[in-house]
């Protein structure tokens, strides 16, 4: 895992009794599955809801899972919604785990921030497959 300084004091700021748990209101994404499309990766339940521009295939991959494959994690759950993001992304990974026969190759983002003109805070969770030289994050430490 790799994280900025702001998350990594978040999350020292969550307490050590808390544990993982997958959000039941994310059951319906997980059932969904993942689908493969050409060289995309896309959760199933977002991709059957986003409509990709006609034509030519994006040559950004990465960036065209992360507009699909992105869901704020307040709208699913309203406390500890850090805590849920990282839960859904254990699951994400599992299930991808499970159709490929490996962990590897899949990357979840989770950034935080706040939400314009209000004191609510926005939990966006995106997931791309991982594709050597499209590393979207600046080097941060682990």
């Amino acid at each position: 895992m790799r994280a900025n300084e702001r998350m990594l004091r978040t999350l020292a700021r969550v307490p050590a009794h808390a544990t993982l748990q997958v959000a039941r209101r994310f059951a319906p994404v997980l059932d969904a599955g993942i689908v493969n499309e050409g060289e995309c990766t896309y959760l199933a339940y977002c991709r059957a809801r986003t409509a990709l521009p006609a034509g030519k295939a994006s040559p950004d991959g990465t960036g065209r899972e992360c507009w699909v494959n992105c869901l704020h994690v307040e709208d699913w759950y309203r406390t500890h919604v850090l805590l849920a993001a990282l839960g859904f992304s254990d699951a994400v990974f599992a299930l991808w785990e499970k159709q490929q026969g490996s962990g590897d190759g899949l990357v979840c983002l989770i950034s935080k921030s706040r939400v314009a003109g209000s004191a609510r805070q926005a939990v966006v969770w995106k997931m791309h497959r991982h594709r050597p030289g499209h590393d979207w994050l600046r080097s941060v430490r682990l």
